[in-house]
């Protein structure tokens, strides 16, 4: 799938960088090096907006996550738990430097799972039929670290799958990273007097 070219953060927004933003969001336990966790969708949104970007659409987020060569998880084939933090706690955002997309976009695979913008709706030429589909819930990507649920299953670090949320709803598992849409590139100029000189 060709995207329009945009950027994406290298880590998910910590608790520090989003108290700066909105100090009053407590977390007990964790330092400002940890990502940011129990915020909704519209929380998030807020976020990434009052400092100039926005939330990846899940398309921009699994390109990130995937890079070019159709890898089914973050670091390449086949599910490795050292790779990624699918432990029973959180860790500081790249504390696992293996969970790095061919981007250089880090704890894609774990740490915590991510909002996108995207609304839980089927892919074009999709079979499978869901009553979830809609403007509903908002699709969240990525692994998480928490162990006690079922993201901890090398199924949920592979960059394919998708899950949802209500975006009303928030969870201490789940974070979020930003994106900026790239400017346009200047189309070549038709006037012979605009050209460098060579």
């Amino acid at each position: 799938m060709n995207l329009p070219p945009f950027y994406i953060d290298r880590t998910e927004v910590t608790y520090g960088d989003y108290k700066k933003v909105d100090p009053s969001l407590r977390i007990p336990g964790r330092t400002e090096t940890f990502p940011v966790t129990d915020v909704n969708w519209f929380e998030a949104d807020r976020y990434c907006r009052a400092i100039g970007k926005r939330l990846p659409t899940e398309a921009e987020w699994e390109k990130a996550a995937r890079g070019t060569d159709g890898r089914a998880y973050v670091w390449g084939e086949g599910f490795d738990p050292q790779k990624t933090n699918v432990g029973k706690f959180p860790m500081p955002v790249g504390a696992v430097p293996q969970d790095k997309s061919p981007y250089g976009v880090l704890d894609m695979g774990g740490n915590v799972s991510e909002w996108t913008d995207s609304w839980y709706q089927p892919y074009p030429g999709n079979k499978y039929n869901s009553s979830d589909y809609g403007i509903l819930h908002k699709v969240v990507r990525g692994g998480s670290f928490n162990s006690d649920r079922h993201f901890a299953d090398e199924m949920f670090t592979q960059v394919t799958f998708r899950n949802y949320n209500r975006p009303d709803v928030f969870g201490p598992d789940n974070g979020f990273r930003c994106a900026l849409s790239a400017p346009p590139a200047d189309p070549p100029s038709s006037n012979p007097k605009d050209e460098k000189r060579r």
